[in-house]
């Protein structure tokens, strides 16, 4: 055994014996993410149920995003704790991490709080760079930000415009396109609204919550999937954020495939607002193995 994996080795005993050792809170494993399996229901969209006692905590260690421009300078979130349960037709994660602020609205100097989680689409040990996959080797990303999760519970209970909230004094002008003849509407505003026009997925999400699904071949490469069925919700108290994402265990072809009993692996990446993280600027973490508890 090399010097550096007998290091490894010793440092994952130390942490197991702590462990052990420690009477009391949630059982800790250090080694990998388990997803143990429940009965009935579970909380999707509840990061404080009781159900996630069930459930082991894997403390996962966050490095600076430096592969690719632009590179984070200044590290940020450190630490995550992760725990996840299971149904045979669901897996949910749970996602906890120090920060002293609640980052919501994307303004100057910030932008919004946000998680993800990264799953290999092929089956099996060669797994793909955990730095969003390479190509020929896809990865599939979970991907819950605190400003969507806002904009779907004020569409939900008639909350309103957002910014209206934070800004009521201020006032809106219109864009041309919208004073148009009909006939000239569309073709206006694809000129001064492209990104909507384009159905840019980071700007136009009716009906759908705050969790996006993206599939990605490296860097620069992601892209929204097809089919939104992933689902989630954050808190934030006290200085921690808790965060549910869930999907369903078999999707279709091109999504990454989950059993019970299989060992695959997962990678996580946390973004924090209010040291100006968004997109390659964040904290991630190498690929952490995964099982999911057979029956």
């Amino acid at each position: 055994m090399s010097k550096r994996h007998l290091t490894a080795a010793v440092i994952a005993s130390i942490l197991l014996a702590a462990v052990v050792a420690c009477g009391g809170g949630p059982i800790v494993d250090p080694l990998q993410v388990t997803a143990a399996l429940v009965d009935g229901d579970l909380p999707l969209e509840d990061p404080g149920a009781r159900a996630w006692d069930r459930a082991a905590e894997h403390p996962a260690a966050l490095m600076v995003q430096d592969v690719t421009e632009p590179r984070l300078v200044e590290p940020g979130v450190g630490l995550v704790n992760v725990r996840a349960l299971h149904n045979r037709e669901w897996v949910v994660f749970r996602l906890a991490w120090d920060d002293p602020t609640r980052d919501l609205v994307p303004e100057v100097g910030r932008s919004a709080d946000a998680v993800a989680i990264q799953l290999p689409v092929l089956a099996g040990a060669d797994v793909p760079n955990a730095a969003m996959g390479d190509p020929g080797k896809p990865v599939e990303i979970l991907y819950w930000k605190a400003v969507w999760q806002d904009d779907a519970e004020r569409a939900a209970t008639g909350g309103g415009d957002r910014l209206t909230a934070l800004y009521p004094n201020a006032t809106t002008d219109h864009y041309p396109y919208q004073a148009a003849p009909e006939g000239a509407r569309d073709e206006m505003a694809r000129r001064y609204a492209p990104a909507a026009a384009a159905g840019n997925p980071i700007l136009v999400r009716p009906g759908q919550g705050p969790v996006q699904v993206m599939l990605a071949e490296g860097f620069g490469g992601s892209a929204a999937a097809a089919t939104q069925d992933a689902k989630g919700r954050g808190d934030w108290a006290d200085g921690l954020w808790r965060v549910t994402i869930a999907r369903p265990l078999v999707l279709g072809e091109g999504r990454a495939r989950l059993e019970a009993g299989a060992r695959t692996y997962i990678a996580l990446a946390v973004w924090d607002g209010a040291r100006r993280n968004t997109g390659a600027l964040k904290m991630r973490s190498g690929w952490v193995p995964l099982v999911l508890e057979a029956p």
